[in-house]
């Protein structure tokens, strides 16, 4: 943020190993994302190492494979599919918020990593087993951290260290490793017997492009391997985004006791005493407002990089090939221009008409343009779920112990955790 206080809306941050541009204004925001998505794509530093895990998943990918494979997989995200993934959101969420004990400390974050974890595992392909799910979890976060040890190196010293058989590398191809064989191996068993099946991984497997005719070699579905990347992807995207937001509501509600009251207040209302419903969350509106305050203050992607494949202009200024650009939601959505006290939680301010006024790219927590997050709906159902289901019998207090530091992570995170007090709710 410093950055465009000091030099403005298209600034440097790097010159080596290239140069590197910050893009703040958010007309120049939406050139990068939207009107030159064509010449400026997804190939810098950043994307280059999350293929280690993701491969070509849709999050990595631009152009024709890219439009493809979301093709195939819109209709897993379909609102007949999205009551049957809501309907396993709340099961935990309850199971979940009966295992919290009175006048306790909790790490938030864990807790949220611990229940959205076995919510994505039922919804991408049906495991409902802990041993296994929690053996899921321990390698993504063993990955997540080795990708983000390797993010700040060059590209050929980091592809150097990568081969090496150091500890570290050793580790994330162990990891990796227990991934691609746990995928591949449910891929195996859905195609010898679970046709049918409504778990986001049996859809794609039977997901066929009708525009493609088989042009692709594979009579228009995805291969193994296309799947194998989509569901790593997705795993990736519902698990750690969902869990790291819930962890900052849950902060900024306890630092505002005010906003929790009108929280509870709401909640109490719509449910009274009986458990969210999908029907329920269209009128839980303050509830979807602390979490839009929540992902503009804590964009859990802080920041989004692209490189610059041809030549364009951007801001008056040539911008030459090979050049990265960098947007970041978490600085353009604290700029005093579009959000008036932009440091404070104002759940409030939120309003139809604020929507209406503020401009397009001024708030893009899920991205934009031909890359915009494909799984947004489903992450609004399932944070509202949890947060309305949890809030309705937990209130929360800060640890006054605890200070809180920001770790701009893979996500974004809290640097030493997140301790909150739970209370029961009288």
């Amino acid at each position: 943020m410093r950055e465009t206080a000091t030099y403005g809306d298209l600034s440097t941050i790097a010159t080596k190993p290239v140069l590197m541009l910050l893009v703040n204004h958010p007309d120049l925001i939406r050139e990068v994302l939207v009107a030159n998505h064509q010449k400026i794509g997804r190939g810098n530093q950043v994307f280059s190492v999350m293929e280690y895990l993701m491969g070509d998943g849709v999050a990595l990918t631009d152009g024709s494979f890219h439009t493809r494979q979301r093709r195939l997989m819109q209709p897993q995200f379909h609102h007949r599919r999205i009551e049957d993934y809501a309907k396993v959101m709340i099961e935990h969420s309850i199971l979940f918020r009966d295992g919290w004990k009175d006048e306790t400390k909790v790490e938030m974050e864990s807790e949220m990593t611990n229940l959205t974890l076995p919510i994505i595992a039922q919804v991408l392909f049906n495991v409902n087993f802990p041993d296994l799910v929690a053996r899921i979890g321990q390698s993504f976060k063993a990955t997540n951290d080795y990708l983000y040890l390797r993010m700040a190196q060059p590209s050929g010293f980091r592809r150097a260290l990568h081969k090496l058989p150091l500890p570290t590398s050793r580790r994330f191809k162990r990891e990796l490793k227990f991934l691609d064989d746990t995928v591949y191996g449910l891929i195996k068993e859905y195609r010898n017997s679970r046709d049918g099946s409504s778990d986001m991984m049996s859809l794609l497997l039977q997901a066929t492009d009708e525009e493609a005719h088989g042009s692709d070699g594979n009579g228009g579905i995805m291969s193994d391997k296309q799947v194998r990347d989509e569901i790593i992807t997705l795993f990736f995207a519902g698990h750690e985004t969902t869990a790291g937001t819930l962890t900052w509501a849950w902060h900024l509600l306890s630092k505002h006791p005010e906003v929790q009251d009108r929280f509870h207040d709401e909640l109490d209302r719509v449910l009274g005493a009986r458990t969210v419903a999908l029907e329920d969350l269209p009128n839980l509106a303050f509830t979807e407002q602390i979490l839009t305050e929540t992902l503009r203050l804590y964009p859990p992607l802080w920041t989004l990089g692209r490189m610059v494949f041809e030549p364009v202009e951007l801001g008056g200024y040539h911008i030459p090939a090979g050049v990265t650009l960098m947007v970041s939601p978490l600085t353009t959505q604290r700029d005093p221009r579009w959000f008036a006290e932009p440091e404070a939680f104002k759940p409030e301010r939120w309003t139809p008409e604020f929507r209406q006024d503020l401009h397009r790219f001024a708030y893009f927590p899920f991205s934009a343009g031909p890359n915009l997050c494909i799984g947004e709906g489903v992450a609004w159902m399932e944070m509202k779920i949890i947060l309305a289901t949890l809030g309705q019998h937990w209130r929360v207090h800060p640890d006054p112990n605890h200070q809180v530091k920001l770790e701009p992570h893979l996500t974004l995170r809290s640097k030493e955790g997140l301790p909150l007090n739970v209370e029961r709710r009288k």
